[in-house]
């Protein structure tokens, strides 16, 4: 297989390079025809065909499955039909010069970048110097402009409107050239073995679904862009004047938004939340849309199309910058490197995401025709107030389920990072069987994020605000995790630790919260005892449907560690968990103090119990297994200041005699602790 690779920088997913050549056919349209929706539909319908035929030309039908090969065809169909049955529904004359002066038009603009493509990716295989490149480029631009001038200068119209149509074309011409992109896929057929990887990656979980929520994503944006563009186009009174100033916002939003995202987007961690908080504006700016039509201005229309191209152009710059890591995601699933692979299928599917985008803006444009000349003859605007929330459900349907796909994308930043990792390992040869057991439950197979507890984290938060303290104490190492050491405090250390603390980790948690029965009856037969405001049977049925399950589903949320306290034997599975999750790269959070040798035998709200010291193998057992010394962090949750402070470290010293290091350990961090809670 030969071939050479985009280098992508979100840029393909936007998509937007057809939107000069739509607003131009639209434009000519309402001159020539006075309707300037047969113009834009006339375009859709070839553009629609021409996309098909250039992905059969440049990516081979292997690339494609059968069903997706016909709904293409089926798609390109139905876009030649639905224009036919336009043109017969509109009150133009087939036979009418200005119709086919349009028809040569649309003609122009869809074939001229087709052939600028098909120019570009030859010269790229030829190897062309770029001077060469710009030069046949320019010729190929300067080929159609005869073309043109022919068909407006013997039409009817008055010289200045065929210089202003002339102008148009040049102008969409430039812009079309600029957008261009620098290197195109050309393939030319498969081996059997590229083929059964093609296969396999479908099976990758994480692939899929950053995949379906981009194709999501590039059909989304023609509807959203032919919709919009289209209102403000039969809307206008000034059309040209409203057109261009449509066109430079579409534009100084992407690029603004585009340069903020580059000099920011490193400080954003987690690049699928960026990806869902750039949905979620683009889905905003559609309903601020369908909202603002009772009494639509000017500028209510442009705010909801920068407010689209702003959460469109977020959310491209999240994809683009997840890219990478998808790379690393196929080679992982894979268990080898798929080469260009994934980013070919991926071309693929956001072309054919484009004409299905296209296809249905031509479907409402239809509706638009019909009703225009039934209900509502001649008055565009009132029939966009009628039906917008009609014809844009579509591009909200798009969003939406693309926005569904980001939220269900598996993997956090610490994933991502942890993958990093992972290949880098085998690079050197290396082989970590934790971490490659986690990864695969959240790269292959089917899991979801912990959106739940993350929610009820974000309400908590605003209420119960927490300062941290001694921050610059702690000092992760790249390669070796630590284990946070916490005073309990009752429920309060869990809950703030959970809630406040700025780094990740696994927290051990006794083994009865995470048993909903045996929570049920702690809680009734304990704490609610004696409660007299309910009656027992039903307060026993709200604690074992609702309060018991939902304290269980918040402990497993936040990937805990049982904890078996009372049985030896079943405490080596809790160490063998915990080291494992170390060697996966998770730090761990411990609560080591033992109530029972408080005075009153509960946990103390201010200060230090006592230790239990058997925590400290975890330290031990992992250097066993690793040869790598854990750093133990304390850290006082302070009910009264409100403030969770971090200590001084201290590390795992192997050299010490283990009962010896046990004992050291324990009083170094219940020291520590013990300042802290003095501070």
């Amino acid at each position: 297989m030969s071939h050479t690779q985009k280098n992508h920088k979100g840029h393909e997913l936007m998509s937007i390079d057809s939107l000069y050549a739509f607003l131009y056919c639209t434009l000519a349209s309402n001159v020539l025809l006075n309707q300037p929706i047969v113009g834009g539909a006339l375009y859709l319908a070839g553009h629609c065909a021409v996309m098909f035929l250039h992905s059969r030309r440049h990516l081979k039908s292997e690339v494609i499955s059968p069903s997706l090969r016909r709904a293409g065809l089926l798609m390109v169909i139905f876009s030649a039909l639905l224009s036919l049955v336009m043109m017969t529904l509109s009150p133009v004359s087939i036979d009418s010069g200005n119709f086919w002066q349009l028809a040569g038009l649309a003609l122009g603009v869809l074939l001229r970048p087709e052939i600028m493509r098909y120019s570009l990716e030859k010269s790229a295989l030829e190897k062309r110097k770029t001077s060469a490149i710009w030069l046949r480029l320019v010729m190929i631009q300067l080929a159609f402009l005869p073309f043109v001038a022919l068909i407006l200068f013997f039409s009817p119209l008055e010289n200045s409107t065929d210089w202003a149509l002339l102008g148009g074309y040049v102008i969409s011409g430039i812009l079309e050239f600029l957008s261009l992109p620098k290197v195109r896929y050309s393939l030319k057929g498969y081996t059997d073995e590229e083929k059964e990887t093609l296969s396999q990656l479908s099976g990758v979980h994480a692939l899929r679904m950053y995949q379906n929520a981009a194709i999501g994503m590039a059909a989304a944006l023609q509807m959203t862009l032919v919709i919009v563009h289209t209102y403000l186009a039969v809307t206008a009174d000034q059309l040209i004047f409203t057109m261009l100033l449509a066109l430079l916002c579409t534009y100084a939003a992407f690029f603004a938004t585009d340069a903020l995202l580059k000099k920011r987007i490193r400080k954003t961690r987690d690049q699928s939340i960026l990806l869902c908080v750039g949905l979620a504006v683009w889905l905003g700016g559609l309903v601020h849309f369908i909202c603002t039509l009772d009494s639509p201005t000017l500028l209510q229309s442009l705010i909801s199309l920068a407010l689209c191209i702003t959460g469109a152009t977020v959310s491209a710059r999240a994809m683009s910058r997840m890219e990478k890591d998808m790379q690393r995601v196929a080679a992982f699933g894979l268990g080898r490197n798929p080469g260009s692979l994934p980013n070919a299928t991926m071309h693929i599917k956001l072309e054919f995401a484009t004409i299905l985008g296209q296809l249905i803006a031509l479907v409402a444009l239809l509706l638009i025709a019909i009703f225009t000349n039934s209900a509502y003859p001649g008055d565009w605007e009132a029939l966009f107030r009628s039906f917008s929330p009609l014809l844009t459900l579509p591009a909200v349907c798009l969003v939406t389920a693309a926005l569904i796909f980001a939220l269900l994308f598996p993997m956090t930043w610490d994933h991502m990072n942890k993958l990093r990792h992972y290949m880098e390992l085998q690079e050197k040869g290396e082989e970590n069987a934790p971490l490659k057991n986690q990864l695969e439950a959240v790269v292959v197979k089917k899991s979801l994020k912990h959106y739940g507890v993350k929610l009820i984290i974000m309400l908590i938060r605003p209420f119960y605000r927490h300062k941290i303290v001694g921050r610059e104490n702690v000092k992760l190492d790249k390669d070796i995790p630590c284990i946070f050491v916490s005073n309990h405090g009752e429920i309060y250390g869990p809950v703030v630790n959970v809630v406040f603390v700025p780094y990740a980790f696994r927290p051990w948690t006794t083994f009865e919260m995470l048993d909903a029965k045996i929570i049920a009856d702690r809680v009734c037969g304990g704490m609610l005892k004696d409660q007299k405001v309910l009656p027992e049977k039903l307060c026993y049925w709200l604690v074992d449907k609702i309060a018991a399950p939902f304290l269980a589903w918040i402990m497993r949320q936040v990937d805990s560690i049982p904890v078996y306290h009372d049985n030896p034997r079943k405490l080596m599975l809790t160490f063998r968990e915990t080291v494992s999750a170390m060697e996966a790269g998770d730090n761990i959070l411990i609560f080591p103090e033992n109530a029972a040798t408080s005075e009153d035998g509960k946990y103390q709200k201010e200060g230090v119990s006592e230790f239990f010291t058997g925590f400290t193998m975890a330290a031990q057992m992992f250097h066993a297994r690793t040869g790598k010394c854990c750093q133990f962090i304390p850290l006082y949750a302070n009910q009264e200041k409100r403030t969770i402070t971090f200590g001084q470290s201290t590390r795992y010293d192997p050299d010490v005699p283990p009962a010896e290091e046990k004992e050291r350990l324990c009083k170094v961090l219940r020291d520590e602790m013990i300042r802290l809670s003095k501070l």
